[in-house]
Formats: structure tokens, sequence, C-alpha cells
């Protein structure tokens, strides 16, 4: 199938108008979501961007997850990426750290990935070191995720210890084998979803290697995770991905989880593989911070 990008002017004519709607019809579907026994929340401001910092009893002094919700860069917000949040946090025995980074049309490219960067900056500002920190994140915060540590090793700053991505989306084309072969039936989202994310997301700005990560040069990057699912539309975007990190020399760790559809690990309420995938990714976690 050859991708055609939508045109960015009709798109958000159409496609705006509904958009408020569907954030807070995601926020209120995650309001009532408690959380996870002992965990505390703490409001931060981090230069005007709007942070939690997540706690509980296991966690271990020093050690921090950054983690980015997704939502193609057009919703998701601090109440929808809580939980999972907290969850991973736990399983890592790390404290978590999450933000509500600008989003799509009203902020596109490179909106969010300055947001994140400053945040990172100021988590080592606080005397957090690199070593103990592994940063992360699901969809399209998997995306910012990667975009953030490219961006780090272009400006010659720290990397984290390690980069985890579930589920991550990390190429604006749409091109994928998985794209044409499992689209139609990964029941989180589709490819003609994708083609409106990525032209909102980068509203008339031209692709690149911090849009596309599966593009990039991944030399310098931390060791790997990628969790994905076989009823992906993203699928293929994890297996680019893991082989250009591969071939950069990176140490990665893909797995590939059979039947599970995008960002399962979220839906861990319904969907019983979820909580040992977050299980799985809190031991990698653990792993990467617990020499230092």
């Amino acid at each position: 199938m050859v991708h055609r990008d939508p045109d960015v002017d009709q798109l958000r004519k159409t496609f705006t108008p509904f958009l408020a709607e569907q954030r807070a019809t995601f926020d209120a579907s995650m309001a009532d979501v408690p959380l996870p026994e002992d965990c505390k929340v703490q409001r931060l401001d981090l230069f005007g961007i709007a942070a939690e910092k997540i706690s509980h009893p296991s966690a271990i002094a020093g050690k921090t997850l950054l983690f980015f919700h997704g939502g193609g860069y057009v919703m998701g917000s601090l109440t929808t990426g809580r939980d999972l949040v907290a969850r991973l946090s736990i399983a890592a025995r790390v404290t978590g750290y999450h933000i509500d980074y600008r989003l799509a049309p009203e902020h596109p490219y490179p909106a969010a990935l300055e947001d994140a960067l400053t945040v990172y900056v100021q988590m080592l500002a606080f005397g957090i070191a690199p070593e103990n920190l592994v940063v992360g994140g699901e969809s399209a915060g998997g995306n910012l995720a990667a975009a953030l540590l490219l961006k780090l090793r272009d400006s010659q700053l720290p990397q984290p210890a390690g980069l985890y991505l579930l589920s991550p989306w990390l190429d604006m084309t749409t091109t994928g084998e998985s794209y044409d072969t499992v689209g139609d039936r990964d029941p989180v989202t589709s490819r003609q979803e994708m083609e409106v994310y990525a032209a909102t997301f980068l509203g008339g700005k031209p692709d690149d290697a911090y849009t596309s990560p599966v593009r990039a040069d991944l030399t310098g990057l931390p060791p790997v995770m990628i969790q994905v699912g076989t009823e992906e539309v993203l699928l293929s975007d994890s297996l680019t991905f893991a082989n250009r990190a591969a071939l950069a020399g990176l140490s990665v760790r893909l797995h590939v989880w059979s039947g599970m559809p995008h960002v399962w690990p979220f839906l861990h309420a319904i969907v019983r593989a979820g909580l040992p995938a977050i299980d799985e990714a809190g031991q990698w976690i653990r792993e990467r911070v617990a020499s230092n």
C-alpha cells in the first residue's frame, strides 16, 4: 500500500473539533482507577511543565524511572498515565516520574521533545544520577523516550542507564509490514488512526530521525528493552528499531508477546498478560540500575 499523508489543513478542520471530547473521555475513563496500595503522588512544576512523582515504600533510594504516556501525541495526561507508571515503579522498586508534555495540534513537534529534554535536565539538576535512571514510554511516549535519548546524545548530555519501550510508535510513515498484515485486527488502534496522528503531530514539518527513530543512527544509546505484541499494527516499528539497535552495537532485549494487542499492560485490568509484562519490565529496569 502506498502511504499518502493526509492534507494537514483539512485534517485539522475535521479532527480537532472531536479532540477535546476524546481527551475528556480518555481522562474520565482513568480518573477513578485507584493507585496501588501505599503509593503516594506528589504534583510538581518543572519549569512550567506539570509532572508527578510517584513513590512507595519498596523504592530503593535514588533509583528512578522517567516515563512518558501514550496517546498518539494528541491525547493522554498525568491522569491516564498514573496507574501504569505506579505499577512499573513498584515492579522495578524505583521512584517514578511522568510529565504532562504538550500535545498536538495545539503544540506540534518539537514541543513534546522540548518538554522532555527540559524535565530530564532538571531531574539531573535535582541530583538524580543518570546511571540510576531509566527512561521509558508507551506508544507515542515510546517515540518521545527514544527521541529524547537521541537528543541527549547529539547534545553531549549524559545518557540514562536504559531505554524501556512498550508498544512504541517509532515510524511516522506507517509503512512497515505489520501495518498491512495486522492493521485491520489490532483492537486498540489502526493504520488510519496512526496516519492522522502522524500528520497532526508533525504539523506540516518534515519527518526526521527524531520523529521516526527507526531511521536514526542509534550509536551511543544505552541498553534497550522492547515489549510488543503480535497483534499490533506497530509491530514492525519495534522489529526494525531492535534490528538497528543491535547493528549499532547496543544490548537489546526484545520480547514479542504472542496474541497481545497494542499497549496490553496498560489494559491489565482486562488483559491477563498485562501484569506479567509489567513484572518483566520492572525486573529489567531494576537490573539496569541495580549495580549503580
